[in-house]
């Protein structure tokens, strides 16, 4: 069992929220208590030594017998990385070719004093990411973890009955099997579970599956009806319902718990449907720098800036003390239920450590229309407006996260104001826009040549050809789209707060990608 970790200054300060006017109303608490008393998990605790998958003949699922899902490694390579910087200098030379220093001094001071703080603050974490590398564990080390008991929760909400069983097939089949997996239905409305539930509900090879129905209430909700329901819990694992982690995704997601300071793993995230269409191709651009990058960052100085909803790790004790503050959270007196990944990610910060884990993967079912993906940013972005309040109040001055919050808004601000400086100039100032474009793909080329330290089985040279080429079209994207206008629809409208998606249904099946990527879990 792992010990309480002591209490920490900032700590101590996010729980002032729990005796502030905004704390949980009576009838709330009336609602957790009624919760825990009536959840059907037992909370038992079990040895774990014989929960580690062995060699027996992996569990079937409820409408196949097994489904394909690829291995995914992480390779440290200097050489992409003495690549990027080669590239860099050629690309600088190119840019020189373009703009002289002349032209580039007659750049009006506005200009420079929004660009230069963003790139500088930039290329910093550029460097803090190459320090970020997965943790490695010794034999003795490794005893530990498995003696620890793991609980995963599954919110469900209209998800497609046969992506919801390919993720709890590869939850119950993992390398090291976790001691429970606990499926919340959040009150669904297009779906009826009644054969997975008779399927998995019970204990496979170890591992007990716990199932139950709630009336909607929100993801929040749903997992604090896992964190409440199981008070032997070591480690709380948060896994969405579209996604299937890798066989080994939860062995290396536990390696980061034996630094006792660390409270939140972040797992990587990456699309079942990566190559599917140039949607789900931005989007694998995006969040491939996002993490082997930004995030690489973030995890480097011990604060991640918020952690990925498909598959995250959590100290149990830790979400135990804050159940109060994420079941009740309120913003100028409105219910807050976005946001939940980076509220976890920052309490962890706070207790101790928060970092992520560059070898446990998870495969989620990315937006494939225009749509679908336009509203699940303004869903993101409505929480990061919410939680950019609690950065910049809680992170001290001299945390990388409490500058990176602040440059985040700076550079937002400062870039509505160079689009007007160059709108303005326009055409004298189209050479200075073309050299800044030209800047800004060689630094999108030089941020995503680390992504390919990632190494997806079936995926073919040209798959990693064309997530770093589409990256400046990825990035022109992200600026223009979703930093300005999403990003400014979703602060404008951060009260309000509810799902932008899966009103119908699982999106992702819209399309026939879906159903392709099924049958072929399937025949395989």
């Amino acid at each position: 069992m792992r010990k309480d970790k002591e209490k920490n200054y900032e700590w101590e300060t996010l729980n002032e929220f729990l005796s502030s006017a905004d704390r949980i109303s009576g009838e709330q608490r009336r609602e957790l208590d009624q919760l825990y008393h009536s959840h059907n998990g037992n909370g038992r605790v079990r040895s774990a030594g014989s929960d580690i998958l062995a060699a027996e003949e992996a569990v079937p699922g409820a409408l196949a017998e097994s489904y394909a899902i690829p291995a995914i490694s992480f390779r440290y390579n200097r050489a992409l990385i003495l690549t990027a910087v080669l590239a860099l200098l050629v690309g600088l030379t190119a840019w020189k070719g373009l703009v002289s220093w002349h032209d580039f001094a007659r750049v009006r001071w506005e200009v420079l004093a929004a660009v230069v703080p963003v790139a500088v603050f930039k290329a910093y974490g550029w460097v803090l990411s190459a320090f970020d590398r997965p943790v490695r564990v010794s034999a003795a080390e490794q005893a530990g973890l498995d003696r620890l008991r793991v609980v995963v929760t599954v919110p469900v909400y209209n998800e497609d009955q046969a992506i919801l069983d390919r993720c709890i097939w590869a939850l119950v089949n993992q390398s090291r099997r976790p001691q429970r997996v606990d499926v919340v239905d959040d009150g669904s409305t297009t779906e009826d579970y009644s054969d997975l539930r008779a399927h998995w509900e019970g204990e496979h090879q170890g591992v007990e599956v716990t199932w139950e129905r709630q009336p909607n209430a929100g993801k929040r909700r749903a997992h604090c009806a896992t964190f409440r329901s199981d008070k032997h819990a070591d480690i709380f694992v948060t896994v969405d319902s579209d996604t299937a982690l890798v066989h080994n995704g939860l062995e290396e997601g536990l390696k980061p718990f034996i630094d006792p300071a660390v409270q939140s793993v972040a797992g990587i995230e990456l699309g079942f449907n990566a190559s599917y269409n140039f949607i789900t191709q931005i989007q694998n651009a995006l969040q491939q720098l996002a993490q082997v990058v930004i995030g690489a960052a973030w995890s480097v100085t011990g604060d991640m800036y918020t952690n990925r909803g498909p598959f995250a790790l959590y100290d149990a004790n830790m979400v135990r003390e804050l159940i109060p503050l994420y079941w009740g959270e309120t913003l100028f007196g409105h219910h807050v239920v976005l946001g939940d990944d980076s509220l976890l990610a920052l309490a962890g910060s706070m207790r101790g450590r928060s970092v992520q884990q560059l070898s446990a993967f998870g495969l989620t079912m990315w937006p494939e229309t225009v749509d679908h993906h336009i509203r699940q940013r303004v869903r993101w972005a409505r929480g990061r407006a919410v939680r950019n309040f609690w950065r910049v109040k809680y992170y001290p001055l001299r945390s990388y996260l409490f500058w990176y919050s602040v440059m985040g808004i700076y550079g937002f601000v400062a870039g509505m104001e160079v689009a007007y400086e160059m709108a303005a100039g326009w055409p004298q100032d189209k050479k200075t826009v073309g050299a800044a474009l030209l800047l800004m793909a060689i630094w999108s080329w030089l941020s995503q040549v680390r992504a390919l330290c990632i190494k997806r089985e079936g995926d073919t040279w040209l798959d990693r050809a064309t997530m770093v080429l589409i990256r400046p079209v990825a990035s022109l994207w992200s600026a223009v789209m979703l930093n300005r206008l999403v990003r400014s629809w979703g602060s404008l409208t951060l009260l309000e707060q509810r799902w932008t998606t899966r009103q119908e249904g699982a999106e992702p099946l819209a399309e026939s990608q879906g159903t392709v990527l099924l049958q072929a879990g399937m025949e395989g």
